[in-house]
């Protein structure tokens, strides 16, 4: 079998993560032990007790370039990070798999994947969190889930998002209740003792000759800083990872206009212990 470097003529694989507060981002990316295919992925973990890096320290051991051509590889990683011992913490994990006539990726969590194609975005994983229907549906059906919209107080559960490159908003949000110390704000993760579920959602994308790709998997880091406007220049062939968790970072440290719904505030800055980790890994051909 030809090997990868000798049916395509150039690409480039590409991981790189600036760690924040929590330090539990984990990019990667390479090429297959046997050359038929190339790799990036991204991971980002969370939770507060003793064992919070736990699921990304069984992710950082793994050796991608042989652990991805295994046939159950996704089953084992479920396996390997639903031990008792992830009770309370998980990771997301989101991988894009690029071979000569396709793209392969596979997802557990909210790390976005997207695909461009000349520089417009023509794929983007379905993510599992709070607006993705096929997730809400499943975990409304299970009796040892609670899904949360209002506070205790009784007023809704808010979160932030950017509208455009000086305004951030407050919109609706959701926490997960899958039992003591295990409630997230999206619907499926590794970890947690596997209590979140025992699936990967993957998509295959065909790959045509001749056209000018961009695949890039990254954290939420760099997803809460991104609004429309920015995708030609995060698809852009010629913006580098490490252009894009620059670009990341600067976003997260600067002043905002912030619309609470009533008011403006001017000025406004997120909280040095509030800034998220950036974890991005980019190929392009």
């Amino acid at each position: 079998m030809a090997s990868l470097s000798s049916r395509i003529i150039k690409t480039t694989a590409v991981s790189l993560v600036k760690q924040a507060t929590s330090a539990q981002d984990y990019g990667f990316s390479g090429v297959s032990s046997d050359g038929t295919f190339e790799y990036i992925g991204i991971a980002d973990g969370h939770g507060k007790s003793v064992n919070a890096i736990y699921p990304t320290l069984i992710l950082k051991k793994t050796d991608w370039s042989s652990y991805l051509m295994r046939p159950n590889h996704f089953k084992e990683i479920i396996e390997k990070c639903s031990v008792i011992e992830t009770n309370g913490v998980g990771s997301t994990l989101s991988i894009c798999k690029i071979y000569p006539d396709r793209f392969e990726f596979s997802w557990v969590g909210d790390s976005t994947c997207k695909l461009y194609k000349n520089g417009v975005c023509v794929f983007k994983t379905r993510d599992h969190d709070r607006n993705n229907e096929e997730e809400n549906k499943r975990l409304s059906e299970n009796p040892n889930v609670t899904i949360q919209s209002l506070r205790a107080d009784g007023k809704q559960i808010m979160d932030i998002e950017i509208m455009n490159h000086t305004t951030v908003q407050y919109i609706e949000s959701k926490l997960y209740n899958f039992g003591p110390y295990n409630k997230i704000n999206f619907t499926h993760s590794l970890g947690h003792a596997g209590a979140t579920g025992g699936h990967f959602s993957t998509k295959i994308i065909p790959r045509e000759p001749n056209e000018s790709y961009k695949a890039i998997c990254a954290t939420d880091g760099l997803w809460a800083m991104v609004y429309e406007e920015d995708h030609g220049f995060i698809g852009s062939p010629d913006t580098s990872c490490e252009d894009i968790v620059k670009f990341a970072d600067k976003r997260w440290r600067q002043e905002w206009d912030f619309d609470n719904g009533v008011s403006i505030a001017k000025g406004a800055r997120f909280p040095d212990n509030n800034i998220d980790d950036i974890g991005v890994s980019t190929w392009t051909c």
